[in-house]
């Protein structure tokens, strides 16, 4: 009888590691099942603004250019990079010519361009003012390779990403 008690405590136990077990593998492939990417993370620097205009005062233009910088979650199209620009430059803009639009090392790109716009009816103290209300260039609109299009603002010396269609 003391023989049987042992023999079947023996069981128990084993049937008890072999659930361990079980169970250990299972979590362990649902483990690897919810790995994801890791987060976005952009940053816009090194951005620069100025204004300027023809001889006559007929047109004005903005020059810009920033540096943005990506992890590798974000592997922007070249093609599909612009600049977000303030609500009154994007009502008055004649033309917009991005100049350069290029990785410039792992992980950092580079945007400068230059856009025309009318300053019809505005004064160089009214620019002035609204260049203060609002900023020129606010950011940029790109999509990746894998086709995902994003929004990224400077706010308060910060860049916001915003996944748009989400």
């Amino acid at each position: 009888m003391v023989k049987k008690k042992r023999n079947m405590s023996w069981m128990v136990s084993l049937k008890g590691l072999a659930v361990l077990c079980c169970l250990t593998i299972v979590l362990s492939g649902c483990n690897i099942f919810t790995q994801t990417d890791p987060d976005p993370e952009f940053t816009i620097s090194s951005t620069s603004v100025g204004m300027g205009g023809n001889e006559y005062e007929t047109v004005q233009y903005v020059r810009y250019s920033m540096i943005l910088t990506y992890n590798d979650s974000l592997k922007i199209e070249e093609d599909t990079v612009e600049p977000l620009l303030a609500g009154w430059l994007e009502e008055r803009m004649l033309d917009h010519e991005i100049e350069l639009a290029e990785e410039i090392g792992e992980g950092q790109f580079k945007l400068e361009g230059k856009v025309t716009f009318d300053p019809n009816g505005l004064s160089k103290v009214d620019m002035v003012k609204l260049e203060e209300q609002e900023e020129t260039v606010q950011g940029v609109l790109f999509e990746t390779t894998s086709g995902e299009s994003y929004q990224a603002a400077i706010i308060d010396s910060e860049t916001k990403l915003k996944k748009i269609g989400e």
